[in-house]
């Protein structure tokens, strides 16, 4: 099978990249001029590259041209009201166009990369599962809004003649870029040993389980379905204990205060206006750093008869990882 790939570049792309040529399918992948390689350092010649932008058309008929199936995973995640705009160019109008181009192209097998940031939540729930839809509440951040719109687009496309399914991963954990903005960074505040850690819990997944989910369903003949893919969920402070273990490190130990949290965002915020950088603490990352979720994952362990990996094992092989492409 030849597959289609956006987002490659990225910690999961890569790890899709890799499993989807470990189970012998080609990939064309896209890319710009400026993308960093540095996650496919030794795979990137296996991969078809072209260059362009998801917006542009054209390129799109260009470039799904001989595929059979796509895994869409390109995204702008941010939390800063400033990249709203764009934010929904990239994530809602470059979905929109891509699955037009699909349709255009014939292709139907479709496999669409959300969040579980786009599940549907109420400020009383806990658990939360594939059928619980979107509810519009202050729960939702400016990237949830971005994911719920991106998906409406996917299903828009089913209606229309795409064979859909949609993954909803937490957070992604794996080796990614060290010292940059992303899942990554949970192991760059362990391993600083930073005395404190957010109030709320954090549902987490190994980056090697979401892409042996994402190969498994594109050669499924599973349609019109979404999956929560998501290991558990644990409090921060003992998430944080589990990867400064792994560093040898001190964990932090002190709860973050609500008051503490206001006064962070405020100076995040004057940072941000001040340098032109993007704001990377705010209401929404506030918001979420104390919420208390559980999004379950039965139905994607039932359907693939999957077990996930745990945090320690995640924890361990990340950390080595790291420490083998950096001096830490």
């Amino acid at each position: 099978m030849k597959v289609f790939v956006t987002g490659a570049t990225g910690l999961l792309g890569s790890f899709i990249c890799r499993e989807l040529l470990q189970q012998n399918h080609q990939i064309r992948a896209v890319k710009r001029n400026s993308s960093k390689m540095t996650l496919l350092d030794n795979i990137q010649d296996q991969i078809e590259w072209v260059i362009g932008d998801l917006k542009d058309t054209a390129f799109l008929d260009d470039a799904l041209q001989g595929i059979d199936a796509v895994i869409h995973g390109a995204a702008i995640v941010s939390f800063d009201r400033r990249y709203e705009e764009k934010m929904y160019e990239v994530n809602v109008v470059g979905t929109a166009d891509l699955v037009n181009s699909c349709l255009k192209s014939g292709i139907e097998n479709f496999l669409h990369i959300s969040s579980v940031a786009a599940i549907g939540r109420k400020p009383t729930q806990k658990g939360l599962n594939e059928k619980d839809r979107w509810e519009g509440t202050k729960y939702d951040s400016i990237y949830a809004r971005s994911k719920h719109l991106q998906e409406l687009e996917v299903w828009r496309g089913e209606q229309e003649g795409l064979r859909v399914k949609i993954i909803n991963p937490s957070v992604v954990l794996g080796p990614g870029l060290w010292g940059k903005s992303g899942s990554t960074s949970v192991f760059n505040w362990a391993h600083g040993e930073n005395k404190f850690h957010p109030s709320g819990d954090v549902n987490y997944v190994d980056v090697r389980d979401v892409a042996e989910i994402v190969v498994k369903l594109i050669e499924s003949d599973i349609e019109g379905e979404r999956f929560i893919v998501s290991s558990d969920s644990i409090s921060y402070k003992k998430f944080f204990h589990v990867l400064a273990h792994a560093f040898d490190k001190k964990p932090p130990n002190t709860p973050v205060k609500p008051w503490m949290t206001k006064v962070a965002v405020a100076l995040e915020y004057l940072r941000s206006r001040v340098t032109g950088n993007e704001a990377l603490i705010t209401k929404d990352t506030a918001m979420i750093s104390r919420s208390k979720f559980h999004f379950h994952n039965e139905k994607v362990k039932k359907a693939l008869d999957f077990e996930f990996k745990s945090l320690e094992e995640t924890a361990e092989w990340t950390v080595k990882e790291l420490k083998k492409r950096h001096d830490l």
